[in-house]
Order: structure tokens, then sequence, then C-alpha cells
């Protein structure tokens, strides 16, 4: 099968770094890998990562592979850094007054990574009136290996609504409704979506996600929120007392 520009696709992988004659596991979907590899994260979702060819960014090595493979093939790919994150660029280290960083909050740790001017780097080093940020790439200059694995292709309009909304808000397919079509979409969403951190910016993304990769003219977010009738709240309260006196 050779995937078309636009095709959304499920895909498995496993990123490891060459560190002197061997590779270390950098970042990878499957659950067994991350632990096994000591970099497991209770916080993350592992499983089947959402791509659209042609569209999103990935690294050269990658985006030329995946065009050419089959759903469930497998395939081990070495990426020079020119097919990868580039190399390591002395130009990307930025000098920054430290009155800047205090001004914004941002703690003066090396290690610490920061964002300015919507760039993300790292403090690597830091001087009495100056902290020298890196805005390399963390991988850029790395020899990479990457395990590639095809899943699926995403044909039905529903479910790429659904895997988007499952990729910026974290709610599980089953829990999303849509209906309407290409050019008017609607998405009901659970009560639990007002638990989420930093909502407003996350809706932002997935609504800039759905224009990019479906093109429609409407979209209509809604949260479903349900209240219970207070006679069923007395009723349930019936029931309790009921069992707690028969236990008795």
């Amino acid at each position: 099968m050779v995937f078309n520009d636009g095709d959304f696709v499920l895909i498995n992988y496993t990123i490891k770094v060459k560190n002197g004659d061997t590779y270390l596991v950098q970042e990878t979907t499957y659950e067994d890998v991350a632990k096994q590899s000591g970099i497991f994260d209770a916080n993350k979702k592992y499983g089947p990562y959402l791509i659209v060819i042609g569209k999103s960014q990935l690294i050269e090595a990658v985006n030329e592979t995946i065009k050419e493979m089959e759903i469930g093939e497998k395939k081990e790919i070495k990426a020079e850094p020119s097919k990868a994150y580039g190399e390591r660029r002395d130009d990307l280290v930025l000098r920054i007054p430290v009155k800047q960083l205090k001004r914004y909050n941002i703690p003066l740790r090396i290690g610490q990574q920061v964002e300015i001017g919507g760039r993300v780097g790292v403090i690597e080093r830091i001087a009495e009136r100056f902290a020298y940020i890196d805005f390399n790439h963390p991988l850029a200059g790395r020899e990479l290996l990457i395990d590639l694995e095809v899943v699926k292709k995403i044909d039905d309009f529903t479910d790429k609504v659904k895997y988007l909304v499952e990729r910026w808000l974290g709610i599980p397919n089953n829990k999303v409704e849509i209906s309407g079509d290409q050019n008017t979409i609607n998405i009901n969403l659970p009560s639990e979506t007002l638990a989420i951190n930093d909502l407003e910016s996350k809706m932002q993304l997935l609504t800039k996600d759905l224009y990019q990769y479906i093109k429609p003219k409407e979209v209509n977010l809604n949260i479903k929120v349900e209240f219970k009738e207070e006679k069923e709240e007395k009723k349930e309260e019936e029931v309790k007392e009921e069992a707690k006196t028969s236990t008795q």
C-alpha cells in the first residue's frame, strides 16, 4: 500500500539514540518497552500515535519510509542527523539577560526548560548577567535508530474526529459523540472535559487541527453535563439507608 498525503494513520514507534557503541531508548509508544528501558511515565498514555501523512511534523527518514509501508508492517530505520533533527548549531545557543528571565519568573537552573518567543530551549549555562539557552532540538546532531510499525489507516470521518479529540483532550473514543458531516462537525464531550488542565488552549489546538486536516466550515463543541433530579437522589439515599438498616 502507498499512503497519500492527508491519510490518517496510526503508528507505533521506538526512538533510540546512539550512545557510543549502543543505542538507548529515548521515546516509545509501547508501554512494555518503556518499562523495560526504565523510561516509563505513569502520567503518559501509551499506544498507537496518530499522524497525518504529508502534514504531521515527521523527520525526513520516517516520512520517506512510512509512505511505502503496508498496514501491519514493521521496519527499523537508521537516521543520520541530516535526516533526523539536523546537526547541532552553535548559533541556536542564545545569550539572554538574567533580568529578563527573572521578570518572567523563570527558574534560573541549569537544565531548566524555558519558552521564549514561542521557541522552547534549555538553560545550558548561567553567568553573572546572562543565561545561555540552547534552542537546538534535544536530539540534534544525534544518530537515531527507529523501530516503526504501521498499525491502522483511518478512513471513517467520525473516527478521524475522535482520534483528534483524543490527541488533544485525552478523552477515549467511546466517550465522544460525533454528528454532522465534513462541512459542519458537531462534537459532544462528556462532563469530565471540564476537569482538563488548560482546557481553552487545548480546545484551540483541537480546532486548529480539525481545520487543517478536515477543512470544515463550522465546528460545534458541546460539553454534556447531566444533573440528577432531586427525587432520584432521595431514592438513592433511601436505598442506602434501607441497606444499612438490614445489616444491623
